[in-house]
């Protein structure tokens, strides 16, 4: 009864008692010193109590905010009406202690003790209420103290109390996890499910599963026992319920088929529910176990089963259906052939939809178009082209474009929509559709080159730098086929300064495949403008890096320069459904549909951050910050719930880098460039530099430049630091100046510009 007892005179408190007791004492409030007056009478009036009660209760909730009350310096006051017998009234009492305990839990401590008592009372109502309000005081100091109450109340004979405290132990262990594995509280929740009262089993249920998204080590096993106990509540339980059990059987892996098609055929009567939610972790609960299945017509009877419920959501209020969409796409993604019997018109437009649900919309066609429907989702694309929604007919242009990338036999149809947007000249549809036109170019070449006409009309509307930059690609492909090219990229070339990097890069590329195919005076001369603009007046390091590669290149051999500008090009292809999501992403993901994590596309580490304070002697992964690995098989294995093991593996997975493609510009653009040699102060003899002939038959300089660049191409150019061959220097392109691109102070000194 320490916390009770009246402090006596004398005692001095040091250290975390001092912090503590300064937190626990009430500061005066001067500004509602006359409403805590009639607060503190209405108190030990009887008619007035439980209506003060729960108006301290508000004030209680509404603490962090302004103009309210500082309530909890009547919280002695309040004490006295824990020994009434009047159950209405120890309820309100109760309501107030949860209410303060949220913001301001150091202040209840005061009454711990007197609620442990309650937690014992004759009444079952009142053990059950006791034991929240006592697992709601957010004081890490008392976590310990709750463990016996929790423990009482898990072996009740009431199905209240036990259900109560099943959410207990997730609340404590929320509070100081260590203190809920070192009192075994797991494994006496885990036996729950095994209940005979269905509300006590989906509480326990909604227990673990919050438990399993923070615990480091796998905290549930379920055997098919205990499965089938589950599946049976399932019948009993409100639907928010129904969702925890579901979710909970995730963790349950089926030793034989058997198994698994039980586990499916109990579940597909939730798939005809109303509550969205239920519908999408019954769905995610058939995907998991579907996988064990290993006859194809078992697989595809299922799947058939889940399409049309899937489909019937797209009739609910907006935010669910965006809700759904945004779940559906990362089901389609690991599960392409869920909706393969589904109509593509179920997820068409409607024109009350909003703008955000419509974007979810178009994305799901394109994942659902086929050879057989495409030309009728192109049809109905080519609509919303010419929506008053300018966001929209932007989405729908894009997916044009990656219909005409994934089906040949509609590129003509999709160039009919595009060259129809480009004539109408709406603003911002245009922007898209230039960029639509170099997608068709960069994935069929050399075949629709007769609109490019078309799309040169239009070269005053274009206004945005991925518009800009596009038509420049355009002009700069086909150089040699447009008589007008120069004076086109002249037109960009008066802006060069203003323009954004994007359009910037483009310009140099595409100058330098117009003077590689025409070698006309007026391209050298814009070529040789441009690269000494960029170095007078642009700062952006990687246009000026840029600019100085294509100097170098272009002074030497042209031929050489050729084959590196003017390669050919891997045909473009669509991304996945949902771009950047890795395999273990979109694997971690699968099993937490219908969680927040789906709808953000992000594993929850990326956003919820959890404390651990285990200090027993269980092998764990904390978040990010221990090195201890556990096998991602071996989670899986086991069905439980320890994502974080998922998690880290995918962290790893996405740092890994990728192998770098192998061409002539990824060879030249990563050029390994050994530090420059100290300038020497004795002059150099003029007969030890050679001078390159035209030809390149001179080899001693070369080989030495070879041992500079590790680059295979890079082994046939001359050294920099000589003259340049006559062969570009005869097509009019000069040797850069000593001074070209000289290295500002504010840049690092790269050893390209010495």
């Amino acid at each position: 009864e320490i916390l009770d007892a009246p402090p006596q005179r004398g005692c001095v408190l040091v250290g975390q008692e001092a912090s503590r007791a300064a937190t626990m004492a009430p500061t005066i409030d001067n500004e509602h010193k006359g409403e805590l007056a009639e607060l503190k009478t209405d108190l030990y009036d009887p008619k007035r109590t439980k209506k003060a009660l729960k108006k301290m209760a508000l004030h209680a909730s509404l603490s962090g905010c302004g103009g309210v009350p500082n309530v909890s310096v009547l919280l002695p006051d309040v004490m006295h009406c824990l020994e009434s017998n009047d159950v209405e009234l120890k309820k309100a009492a109760y309501l107030f202690f949860s209410a303060l305990a949220a913001t301001n839990g150091d202040a209840v401590t005061m009454a711990f003790n007197r609620i442990v008592r309650d937690v014992s009372d004759p009444n079952p109502l009142l053990r059950a209420i006791a034991l929240r309000t006592l697992t709601s005081i957010r004081v890490e100091n008392m976590a310990q103290g709750m463990v016996e109450p929790v423990r009482v109340g898990l072996h009740d004979a009431d199905p209240f109390v036990r259900k109560t405290a099943a959410l207990s132990v997730a609340k404590v262990f929320d509070l100081s996890p260590e203190v809920v594995e070192s009192g075994n509280l797991l494994a006496e929740v885990t036996g729950l499910l095994d209940d005979a009262n269905p509300h006590v089993i989906a509480n326990a249920a909604a227990a673990l599963n919050e438990v399993r998204q923070r615990a480091p080590f796998s905290v549930l096993e379920i055997k098919m026992p205990t499965a089938t106990k589950i599946l049976a509540a399932l019948n009993e339980c409100t639907q928010w319920n129904q969702v925890s059990l579901l979710d909970t059987l995730i963790a349950f892996t089926p030793s034989s088929e058997r198994d698994a098609v039980t586990i499916l055929e109990r579940v597909v009567p939730r798939l005809n529910h109303s509550n969205a939610s239920v519908v999408m972790s019954a769905i995610k609960l058939m995907l998991y176990h579907t996988s064990f299945l290993r006859s194809p017509e078992a697989k595809r009877s299922f799947a058939a089963k889940m399409a049309q419920p899937l489909c019937t959501l797209m009739s609910l209020p907006a935010d669910v259906q965006w809700t759904c969409l945004r779940n559906l796409k990362i089901i389609l993604q690991k599960y392409p052939n869920v909706l393969q019997t589904a109509d593509v018109k179920t997820f068409f437009c409607k024109y009350n939809d909003p703008t955000f649900v419509k974007a979810e919309k178009i994305d799901i066609m394109i994942a659902l178009a086929t050879p057989e429907n495409v030309h009728q989702i192109l049809s109905e694309l080519k609509e919303y082209c010419h929506d008053v929604d300018g966001e929209i007919a932007r989405k729908a242009m894009q997916a044009v474009s990656v219909c005409a990338i994934n089906f040949e036999c509609c590129v003509d149809y999709c160039i009919k929509i595009v060259l129809g947007v480009i004539q109408d000249k709406v603003p911002l549809v245009l922007q898209e559709a230039v960029v639509a036109v170099q997608t068709v170019f960069r994935r069929y070449p050399d075949r629709y080159e007769s609109i490019i006409s078309e799309v040169c009309s239009s070269l005053e509307e274009v206004s945005e730098p991925g518009a800009k930059a596009a038509i420049i690609w355009i002009i700069g492909e086909y150089s040699d086929r447009i008589e007008a090219a120069e004076e086109i990229l002249e037109i960009f070339f008066e802006s060069y300064k203003d323009e954004e990097s994007q359009v910037q890069l483009a310009l140099l590329t595409a100058l330098s495949k117009l003077y590689l195919n025409v070698e006309s005076d007026t391209s050298v001369d814009m070529l040789q403008q441009l690269l000494a603009q960029t170095n007078e007046s642009v700062d952006d390091p990687d246009v000026r890096e840029r600019a100085l590669f294509y100097w170098r290149l272009l002074a030497g051999d042209l031929d050489v320069a050729r084959e590196v500008v003017l390669a050919p090009k891997p045909p473009i292809e669509s991304g996945d459904i949902v771009e950047g999501m890795g395999e273990e992403v979109e694997r971690i993901l699968s099993k937490r549909i219908a969680f927040v994590s789906s709808v953000l596309f992000k594993r929850p580490s990326d956003f919820v951050t959890y404390k651990n304070l285990y200090a027993c002697g269980k092998d764990f992964m904390d978040m990010g910050e221990l090195e201890t690995r556990t096998p991602v098989g071996a989670a899986e294995e086991n069905g439980n719930g320890a994502h974080e093991v998922e998690e880290k593996a995918a962290a790893a997975a996405a740092k890994t880098p990728e192998p770098p493609m192998v061409d002539l510009l990824g060879d030249l653009m990563s050029l390994e460039v050994s530090p420059a040699p100290p300038v020497s102060t004795h002059p150099q003899v003029p007969t030890e530099v050679p001078v390159f002939p035209s030809d390149f038959s001179s080899t001693p300089p070369l080989a030495a430049t070879k041992d500079i660049f590790s680059s295979p191409v890079m082994q046939a150019f001359p050294d920099a630091s000589f003259p340049a061959p006559s062969q570009g220097l005869a097509q009019g392109f000069d040797e850069p100046s000593p001074q070209a691109f000289a290295p500002k102070p504010s840049q690092s000194n790269n050893p390209f510009f010495d």
